[in-house]
């Protein structure tokens, strides 16, 4: 009888694990790929069904003297690899709850169980032409596209610190928490997106000065907006609204069939999604505490 079973991250059958992934429907989707672990959470673990029939990439770390299963930054979901049914969800949840203290996970398919929480991200379908692409852009984005376009240029960078440097100046105090451990992460996976040549550094400049600028990943068929960051003089001129617009038709002239913008939840970058035509997507979210009283008031999932 097939059962789960937890294997540890150095005993891994990766020929196995992409076996499984290239006949899986997430086979495309770039946070089910083994690079992209390596990089953000470095000695994942999987949970493993019967010889890889079913596959559940898990972010370990030890904390506190125990286990805890958190979702990592940048991955915005965990990847359920194969065909999952309730009943199996309901195992996975089990192996997690022996397995740890503390789980906060986001799983991509929300929709094969009940969850108390989901999460969002925008996503745009593209069209197989800029004119219908741009037809899709709510009014107030075409208005800010009619605006500027003379004083903008715009060309593309491959150095990931002049990217992270611009982006710590600019918008790092929105993300205090970030140590210096996970730009590095950030700044590994720019360079192994270069050297897979799916990455992309894209600048929008006002008088010859970058004013915005934005990291893609293109992979297979889907570009993933996965950072961004302007300063002030982006702000008045509009020069993201450009900038993702370029980056948006671009994408329709190589014939992709999505624009992924990853995230987000806040509603504010949301509705900024939603000016180019994208719409909400959803994840489950999974929080489980079995830390005792009083501790569970003070260690949050």
């Amino acid at each position: 009888m097939e059962s789960w079973s937890y294997v540890s991250h150095e005993n891994i059958d990766r020929e196995k694990f992409n076996r499984a992934l290239n006949k899986c429907v997430l086979n495309s989707e770039l946070y089910a790929q083994i690079f992209f672990w390596d990089i953000l959470h470095p000695n994942w673990d999987l949970l493993v069904y019967g010889d890889y029939l079913k596959l559940v990439p898990l972010p370990y770390k030890r904390k506190w003297f125990y286990n805890t299963f958190r979702q990592p930054i940048f991955i915005r979901a965990i990847p359920l690899i194969g065909v999952f049914t309730e009943n199996d969800f309901m195992q996975l949840k089990g192996a997690l709850e022996a397995n740890s203290k503390l789980t906060h996970l986001n799983f991509s398919d929300g929709s094969i169980a009940k969850f108390p929480e989901q999460g969002m991200y925008q996503y745009l379908e593209l069209q197989n032409t800029v004119v219908d692409q741009r037809a899709l852009y709510g009014t107030n984005a075409k208005r800010i596209l009619k605006k500027n376009a003379d004083v903008l240029s715009f060309g593309s960078i491959s150095e990931s610190m002049t990217f992270l440097n611009f982006f710590r100046e600019h918008v790092g105090h929105k993300y205090d928490t970030l140590s210096d451990e996970v730009y590095e992460r950030l700044k590994n996976l720019m360079e192994e997106s270069f050297k897979l040549n799916i990455g992309r550094f894209e600048v929008a400049y006002h008088l010859e000065k970058p004013v915005a600028m934005v990291f893609y990943i293109d992979f297979k068929g889907v570009r993933y907006y996965i950072k961004g960051a302007s300063n002030e003089t982006a702000k008045d001129l509009g020069a993201m609204f450009h900038l993702l617009d370029k980056g948006i038709t671009d994408a329709v002239s190589l014939e992709m069939r999505g624009f992924d913008f990853v995230g987000s939840n806040q509603k504010g970058l949301a509705d900024f999604n939603k000016k180019f035509g994208a719409v909400d997507r959803f994840y489950g979210v999974l929080k489980e505490n079995e830390f005792f009283w009083p501790i569970n008031r003070f260690i949050k999932p």
